[in-house]
């Protein structure tokens, strides 16, 4: 009898530890969940602003590549010359946030006005490249550039064709 009650005893000091070593480790903690929206962007083209190439003599045809950094270069047999720039845009949305950049990857065709003889502009780069801050106001600014292929036999005129940039957040 005396083990029985030793055994109680015992197994009634167990179970006393169980729950308290089971209250001790239930514990709980309150979380916070936070969410940002952002202002809806918009990109414009800045206003009288073009990627353009300036006048091209042909002659036996090549390419004209207007950086979106200003930079110009040519290949081929072709004289480049006149005002050549990237066109620029304006980025607007919430500010200090990053965006990101996106330029075509297939070339657009420029369609000579009133014609139907066509050129191939590819090519495009951006500055900055990629992603980049908007500022405290929520603004930020950049520039496209793209390389025009000129044919040997094209023909004089002017020619003229659009593209799509898009910005995203990052």
């Amino acid at each position: 009898m005396r083990n029985t009650l030793r055994l109680a005893a015992v197994g009634a000091a167990l179970a006393a530890a169980s729950l308290a070593t089971s209250a001790q480790a239930a514990a709980s903690a309150t979380a916070t969940a936070t969410a940002e929206v952002l202002s809806s962007l918009t990109v414009t083209v800045d206003p009288g602003s073009q990627l353009d190439f300036g006048q091209i003599a042909a002659n036996n045809g090549g390419t004209v590549t207007v950086n979106a950094d200003a930079t110009v270069a040519s290949t081929g047999d072709l004289i480049s010359t006149g005002t050549r720039s990237p066109v620029a845009l304006t980025v607007t949305g919430s500010a200090n946030s990053m965006v990101f950049v996106t330029l075509p990857t297939t070339a657009v065709n420029l369609t000579r006005v009133g014609f139907t003889e066509t050129m191939s502009l590819g090519g495009f780069n951006s500055s900055p490249n990629g992603a980049f801050q908007l500022g405290a106001t929520g603004t930020g600014n950049f520039t496209v550039g793209g390389t025009l292929t000129v044919g040997a036999s094209q023909t004089p005129g002017v020619y003229r064709g659009t593209f799509s940039v898009s910005v995203e957040y990052q």
